[in-house]
């Protein structure tokens, strides 16, 4: 039974904060009605989850809401056969209190997220601008379209703009890689797998970590429901979102370091460093 509650409550908390809108549990199911009861009684506890405020990642502790209706708020009262159960919960973040609220319906054992304010896209948009500085314009523009489908139940689309910004990627460490030793022989023909191991050094070690990302996304697009990719979005979305920070990392380094290098060499072409050197060769000379 332990076992069951915790399963439910990873479950629980899923649903109410990275599932997108009209994803659902089959309370059929054991651990999937276990969560539902939890969501219900208010008993999921505390999740951590990207706030629109604090602008970073915190604690949010899920409470029922005071509104509660039946038979889509037509009627108060136990709604008749077939009627969906309509009702709210609420998580507020332990930071500064601010809140998300959530609609849920639940009829013929489906237990259905059917609204949440702020939405899905508002939430990950939010994140999305931690990493906005230093993203290319069109990463920017398809992550954005990847969130927004997402949060329109349409996963499977989102993980067509989330390979093609994982594709960018590798193909910046190849320039990269050419810029410093040349360009790999027959790149182009090489799996993936074996691009990414032939560009490790080039690449975030995130990436070269998760490099099975790409074959995740790769079944998103040709194998996978659309529920399954709703599943796996939040997931695959935020290990993305790490490797292009640590590319965005990569990027400053080289180029501090870059910056760093000139200024050193105008320093030691001024007059008075060359003035040392003369002084040195003529002194190298007697």
């Amino acid at each position: 039974m332990r076992d069951v509650r915790r399963r439910a409550h990873i479950m629980a908390a899923d649903l109410i904060l990275l599932k997108g809108l009209y994803s659902s549990i089959d309370t059929s199911d054991e651990v999937a009605a276990e969560a539902a009861k939890m969501i219900r009684g208010g008993t999921v506890g505390t999740f951590d989850c990207y706030c629109t405020v604090c602008q970073k990642e915190t604690s949010f502790t899920i409470t029922p809401s005071v509104v509660q209706n039946s038979g889509g708020g037509s009627r108060i009262g136990r709604p008749q056969k077939g009627e969906p159960l309509v009702f709210a919960v609420r998580a507020v973040c332990q930071r500064d209190n601010n809140s998300y609220d959530y609609a849920f319906a639940y009829v013929d054992k489906k237990f259905t997220k059917i609204g949440q304010f702020p939405s899905m896209g508002d939430i990950s948009f939010k994140e999305l601008k931690d990493i906005d500085k230093g993203l290319e314009p069109l990463d920017r523009k398809e992550l954005g379209t990847a969130i927004g489908l997402f949060s329109h139940d349409a996963a499977s689309g989102a993980f067509v703009y989330l390979r093609r910004v994982f594709e960018r990627m590798i193909n910046r460490a190849h320039d990269r890689h050419i810029e410093r030793s040349g360009a790999i022989d027959g790149f182009r023909d090489l799996y993936m797998n074996q691009r990414i191991a032939a560009l490790k050094d080039d690449l975030p070690d995130r990436l070269v970590q998760h490099s099975a990302v790409f074959r995740v996304l790769s079944a998103g697009i040709h194998e996978l429901t659309d529920e399954q990719c709703l599943t796996l979005f939040p997931v695959v979305k935020a290990i993305v979102f790490q490797m292009l920070e640590q590319e965005e990392h990569i990027r400053r380094k080289a180029k501090a370091e870059k910056d760093a290098d000139e200024a050193f060499q105008i320093l030691l072409s001024s007059d008075l460093f060359k003035k040392e050197a003369e002084e040195e060769a003529s002194q190298s000379k007697q």
